[in-house]
Order: structure tokens, then C-alpha cells, then sequence
């Protein structure tokens, strides 16, 4: 299977260098490709220069979100089998990926979440942002049917079915985790949660400050809303078009 390894950066100069080092020696046989969401550092250029190919937003979309479709996009076009998500800030351990990948290649799952809530290992967060996590992971497990834990994961791999949904036929703005989870189960994805280490980033500074924690929260509760809103509409069109 043809795997892409999507790492996601903005002004991530610092740490990007080690990211893809490590990405490298704990490589076997990925595709790695760099979404880079509009960086004013010297992100892009050292990155090209270590031979990483780079897809360049020339207008950032205000989160990192905004880089989401752009690897759906590039996965789907390019005809990946499985496409795994890894953060350019160095939180993500590469000697993991095998984890989260296994799942969708041996046809376990569409849909893995990389939890470091799982076996309490590794870096698991700020205090603000945990209580927030644990309240989305509450009403994301209630509406799917299904308990995790860690919803707010970046770390995570979709297989062949959920790139085409997300590239070819959702044609709107990727807002949050929960919106691709809820999404995801609606179009009738397999959801699996796997136990992973991650680690504090080492230089850089995280979005999530109080003020931007509070904003994050109202929105994702309406962000929900919106999802369960689609849901019927979703699954009318998977049974009518998309499994055909």
C-alpha cells in the first residue's frame, strides 16, 4: 500500500528539522510531503532543502485546520492507500507511526486516533486544554456510540475511503477534530483509538491560551451542531452515491 506522511507547520523552523530527520530514520517506504500553511520563518526552505516535497498556502487559513483538506486533496489525487497526519511542532514521535498506520493497512479500521489518554505515557497536555478534551471526547463518544478518549489527537491515519470522502464529495471548511470524527462516522468509517506516547513541544509557543481555549469551546459545541445538523444527509448520500 502506498502510505503519505502529512506533516503539518507553521513557523515551525526550530523544530521542523529534527521532525523530518526523525521522520526519516524511522521510515519504511512512506511518502513524506510537508503542508505548510502560509510560514513567514525559514520553514519552507529548510524543509526543501533536506529534498521534502512542500505544499505552500500562500494565504494562511487562520488554524491548523486549514491545512486538512489541502493533504485530503494531495492524498487523493496522488492515490494514496493511507494518509497519517503528523504535527510539525515535534509532539509526535515517529518511532509510533507504525501504531496507528497497522490498523488501516491490515483493514481493522478507516479512522485511527493516536491517544495518549490511553496508557498514560509521554506529555498528556495542559490542565485547560485536558478539561476540554475530556468534554468533547465525552459527547463525540455519546453521539458515535463509541467510548474515546482522546478526540482532540492530531496524531492520526485514514484510509482509502476516508480520503476520497474528504477530498472528492465534502467540499466545505474542516473546522476542528470532532467535525472530521463525527463526519467520518457518519460516512461510515471504522473508528479505532490506540495507545501513543507524544511529547512537549521544545521551541514555540501552543495556540491554546486561555482565551483562545474558551473560544475553541463554544465554537467546537456549535461546530457539533452542525455535524449532527448533517449527519442524515451524509449517510442518504453514502447509500445512494458514494458506495455504488
Amino acid at each position: 500500500m502506498r502510505v503519505l506522511i502529512a506533516v503539518i507547520a507553521y513557523n515551525e523552523e526550530k523544530n521542523i528539522v529534527k521532525v523530518i530527520k526523525e521522520l526519516q530514520e524511522n521510515n519504511s517506504g512512506y511518502d513524506i510531503v510537508v503542508i505548510d500553511n502560509c510560514s513567514n520563518d525559514a520553514t519552507v526552505e529548510l524543509c526543501r532543502g533536506m529534498g521534502i516535497k512542500v505544499i505552500s498556502h500562500c494565504v494562511n487559513s487562520g488554524s491548523p485546520f486549514g491545512t486538512v483538506m489541502t493533504y485530503f486533496l494531495y492524498a487523493y489525487h496522488n492515490h494514496y492507500d493511507v494518509l497519517c497526519q503528523f504535527d510539525g511542532d515535534g509532539q509526535h514521535v515517529a518511532s509510533e507511526l507504525e501504531k496507528i498506520i497497522s490498523p488501516v493497512i491490515e483493514n481493522q479500521a478507516d479512522y485511527v486516533i493516536g491517544s495518549r489518554f490511553l496508557e498514560k505515557e509521554g506529555f498528556q497536555s495542559y490542565f485547560m486544554r485536558r478539561m476540554g478534551i475530556r468534554m468533547f471526547a465525552f459527547l463525540d463518544s455519546l453521539i458515535i456510540g463509541q467510548k474515546l478518549t482522546d478526540v482532540t489527537s492530531g496524531f492520526r491515519a485514514y484510509g482509502k475511503e476516508t480520503i476520497a470522502f474528504f477530498a472528492n464529495y465534502y467540499k466545505h471548511e474542516i473546522y476542528d477534530t470532532s467535525q472530521l470524527l463525527l463526519l467520518s462516522s457518519a460516512m461510515g468509517a471504522r473508528i479505532m483509538e490506540v495507545p501513543v506516547v507524544m511529547r512537549a513541544r521544545e521551541y514555540g509557543v501552543s495556540d491554546f491560551n486561555f482565551l483562545n481555549s474558551v473560544s475553541f469551546t463554544l465554537k467546537g459545541l456549535i461546530n457539533i451542531v452542525g455535524c449532527l445538523l448533517q449527519r442524515s444527509r451524509i449517510k442518504r448520500f453514502i447509500h445512494n452515491k458514494y458506495r455504488e
